[in-house]
Parts: structure tokens; sequence; C-alpha cells
């Protein structure tokens, strides 16, 4: 202002100031008008100019973005792993931090058994590929370069951080990268699904893989290209994760639920499919899709390669796109089952060769031992699908440029990881193994805890993270839930967190048939024993409560 007022003679008020500038403004405006427009335009110049804003800006207006302005298919969309329960957690855990708020509740902590987050509830990081991260985030003369680097990492650690960065032109994970992904670690991808799925080499084109934040971003993606309009519909299992019901209501799509069979431990029932298949089309529904999650979520089964074989020569027959979630490939504890992939059986069947068949297939590395969450690293293999698709897909991932390096890289060290015979081979062996055998057992644990409480069904966890038991609700439940306004799981769940800190998310969030009611829970947690008998405790409790 000082400058300003060094202009003029004498000082001058900012208000005199900004009088006399509008008005100087307004002249020239005025001016230049007539000399471009004519008198007409300048007339209206000065009409706008003297017109005083509708809404002063004093006043207070009618906000833009407001609950009732937003998408209606955002305000549906719902995500029940962090939905009501997993937000009462939340401030539950505010208020336990406080002294005044931590004397209202009969428990010091929340136990989150709601959401897959492995680490989140003390699960160790695998060692080997922190170490080749640490490598790939420090600048080279901190890392592979530094004198003493040997003595602080494995030689195969600092040998892989070494072909990484090279893989990533020498700028690091701190660069933007092709937006499918960087080349070396889809090949890595390429080659872990030919190993796996005993495919015949080069048979995987790294052009049809795109590296994703999780494997979710890339489900996203596909849902966004499938579904074209309202009237598209896709198959989903019954009960399913909750992401597909969610991403398909803020698409304006249809769910079309295909039931699984609770009884024979959540198996597949062709009839169901086609029955699902006949209704929707008989509705007028254009049927695009259908969801496959194998091992199961939140159900925890694990498909034969029988299953899978039906299930792929279904969306063959029925020209439906295959969305194969197979996140949990890693996590199968019953002797005598195996995972098999719906590529491998697509192949096995012929269909990959006659190009009958358009499969996407989604892997992550947020589940499996490695339990990388946060890393948010994930891949989607595409199979018989148009390149004119591919290249709009590109498009859509090109739009956010690319994926988090960190967690590209993460995905490379999850399909490649130490040789036979490298430094850290064996250690990097017992590891996974320590990790894979707590799961086992407390699968076991969890299930056959759940199972023995009187009120309460629960299938044996054959795979995944995730045991969905069912339970027998008191009448009263039911009447106090439907006078609150939601279901009765949900009252179920909301009783348990207030009551022991044990956060689980109600079935209802995944789907369920008529009159069954139940939650999900993880078996992640080193409690789970406590959690069981918490869990028995309270059931009893909760239906004393309410009885009648």
């Amino acid at each position: 202002m000082s400058s300003l007022k060094s202009c003029g003679n004498a000082p001058r008020s900012s208000r005199s100031w900004t009088s006399s500038h509008t008005a100087l403004v307004s002249t020239v405006m005025l001016s230049l008008s007539r000399f471009a427009l004519g008198s007409t335009a300048a007339s209206a110049v000065v009409d706008v100019m003297a017109t005083p804003m509708s809404t002063p800006l004093t006043e207070t207006r009618r906000k833009r973005l407001t609950i009732d302005t937003i998408s209606d298919n955002l305000k549906k969309m719902d995500y029940a792993v962090r939905g009501k329960i997993a937000i009462e957690a939340d401030r539950i855990a505010d208020e336990l931090r406080s002294k005044e708020g931590s004397s209202k509740h009969p428990f010091d902590h929340i136990i989150y058994t709601n959401i897959g987050n492995p680490h989140a509830v003390q699960q160790k990081a695998i060692t080997w590929p922190r170490q080749v991260m640490a490598l790939l985030q420090l600048p080279d003369a901190l890392g592979i370069d530094h004198p003493k680097v040997s003595e602080l990492f494995p030689e195969d650690a600092i040998k892989r951080a070494r072909e990484m960065k090279k893989a990533l032109g020498g700028s690091g994970i701190g660069a933007y990268t092709h937006s499918k992904g960087v080349r070396e670690f889809r090949q890595d991808v390429a080659n872990f699904i030919e190993n796996r799925d005993h495919a015949e080499k080069g048979s995987v084109d790294v052009e049809n893989i795109f590296l994703t934040a999780g494997a979710s971003e890339a489900i996203t993606m596909l849902m966004s290209a499938l579904v074209k309009d309202s009237n598209c519909g896709v198959m989903l299992p019954i009960p399913q994760y909750p992401l597909y019901s969610a991403t398909l209501d803020l698409l304006g799509g249809h769910k079309v639920g295909y039931n699984l069979d609770e009884k024979s431990n959540w198996g597949l029932n062709m009839k169901e499919l086609e029955r699902s298949l006949a209704e929707a089309k008989a509705k007028g529904i254009n049927m695009v899709g259908l969801v496959l999650i194998n091992p199961g979520n939140p159900t925890g089964q694990v498909l034969s390669p029988d299953e899978v074989k039906d299930i792929v020569t279904f969306c063959a027959e029925n020209n439906l796109v295959l969305l194969s979630d197979e996140v949990y490939q890693e996590n199968i504890y019953r002797e005598g089952d195996k995972f098999f992939s719906s590529r491998r059986a697509a192949d096995e069947l012929g269909l990959i060769k006659n190009d009958a068949i358009q499969l996407c297939s989604f892997h992550s590395v947020s589940k499996g031992v490695m339990g990388e969450c946060g890393q948010r690293g994930g891949y989607v293999e595409m199979v018989g699908i148009d390149s004119e698709v591919n290249d709009c897909l590109y498009k859509l991932a090109a739009s956010k440029l690319c994926s988090n390096a960190p967690g590209q890289a993460m995905v490379s060290l999850m399909c490649r990881g130490p040789s036979p015979g490298d430094a850290s081979y064996e250690s990097h062996t017992m590891e996974k193994k320590a990790v894979f055998e707590g799961l086992k057992e407390r699968a076991r644990l969890v299930s056959n805890g759940l199972d023995s409480i009187p009120g309460i069904s629960c299938q044996p966890a054959t795979g995944a993270m995730y045991c969905f038991p069912s339970i027998k609700m008191p009448p009263g439940a039911i009447k106090a839930s439907n006078e609150r306004g939601f279901s009765p799981d949900t009252l179920y769940a909301l009783d348990l967190l207030q009551t022991t800190g044990i956060c689980v998310v109600p079935a209802s969030g995944f789907g369920q048939e008529e009159g069954r009611f139940g939650f999900r829970t993880t078996f992640l947690s080193p409690e789970s024993k406590y959690v069981v008998d918490s869990i028995r405790e309270h059931y009893e409790a909760f239906c004393s409560k309410y009885s009648n």
C-alpha cells in the first residue's frame, strides 16, 4: 500500500483510492467498448457494470455442492467394510485416547477385524522385499552405491535394486512411469502367470497387463469400461465383496446376484447361475459380465478346477466378460486344495486359443503372505480383449498418468522373489511359511470356535482371510433394528462393538439370502482366541437382552 500512496501528492484512504480506481477502470472499459463494439455494445457494458450482483457475496447464498445436488448414484453407493460400524469404531478409538473418554468403555482398545489389513494387526513385513524397497527409496549415494551397502543389505537385494532402478530409467521411483506400468515389472507378472498356470512360454503379452494401485483400481477401471449404460448388468456372487456392488451403484448398472450354497461350504451351483441369468434377461437387462471371487471373500471357500472350468464355460457360452478376482490365491489352508486360476481353466479348455473367452484376472500385493496393503500394488491381465478396447483402457490409465511406482515395484517383488541359491532365499522362504502357518492356524481356530457357539453357524475357512458365520437373531433384536431403521445384523455388530471393542462387518453389507443374519470377521489378529471367546460371551448376553 505504501507504493500506491506515494503516487499521489497527499495520502488517501484505501476507500477513496478504491473508489477512484474503480471509476478509472470503468471509464477505460467504456472507451474500449465503444471503440471495439460501437455505441450499442458500449451501452450493454454500462448496463452490466451498473447492475449489482443478484446475490451479493456478503449475503447467504445456497451452496452449489450439497447433499441434495450431488450424484444420486454416489449417495446410493455403500461400502460396508468401512461403513457405519467402522465409523463408530473410529469414534470410540478417539475417545479411548483421552483420559475422560477411556472411562466410558469396558475395554481399552478396538480390535479391528472388519478389514483384511494384515500389518494393522501386527503381521510382520517380509524382510527381503522391504530391503529392496528401501534401496529403491534411498538416493544411490546412500543406498546401492554406498561403500558399506553390503554390510547392511544382502547381495541379492542390492542386485535386484540395481536392476529395478535401471528398469525405472535411472530416475528411481520418484518419477512417473509408463501408464500401464514399468515394462520390466509387467514382464515379471507375465512370467509369474505362465509359471503358475503351466502356460506356453511367451503366451502372456505384457501389453495386456496393467499395473494399478491395488486390485481395486483395476476392477473399477474394467467395470467402468464394461457398464456402458444403466441397462447393463453384472452377475455378482452372493455374498460378495462390497467393492463390486458399490462400483455398480456408482456406475448406475444392475446388480444381478447368484447365490452361493452355504450348506456345501459356499459352493457353486450351475443351475443357480442359469436361473439368475435367465431372470435378468427376462427383465430386459443387458447382461455384460460375471464376477468370480476365488478364493472367496467374504466366504473363504476355494473352488475346485472343475468348478472354475464350469464358470469359464458358462461365461464363454453366454458371452459374458469374466472378472476373476484372485487376490487370495496364496491363502489356501485345507490339505488337498489348490488354487486353479480362471486363465488356466480357459487355456486348458482351448478357449484362449480359439479367442472364445473374454477374461480379466486381478491380483494384489495386499493379501497373500505379504499383506502390503499400504503399498497399493496390483495388476489386471486381460485375455481376449480387443486392441481398440485396450487402447481405451490405456487412455483411462493415462488420464491418471500412472499408478504409484512403489506399488508397481512391490508387484514385481511379489511375482519374482529370491531364486534358489540366492543369499536371501532360505530366510525369505521361512518368513513366508511362518506367516502362512499363522494364518492357517487362526483360520481353523476362528471358524471352528465360532461354529461351536450355540446359535452361530460357521463354515470352515479353507481360504482367504475371513469367516462369514450366520447367527440366529432373537425376536427382540429384529424388532429393535426395525425401529432404528437398519438391519438386525447391524444392530448386533454395533452392540458387539460397544460391549467388547470388536469391530466386525454386518453380513447385510455383502448380500445374503432373505432371513439370514450374520457378520464377517477376519482371522488376522493375534487376539483371535480372545475374539472368539468374547463373541461367545457377548452373543449369550445379546440374546438375553433381546429375547422378546
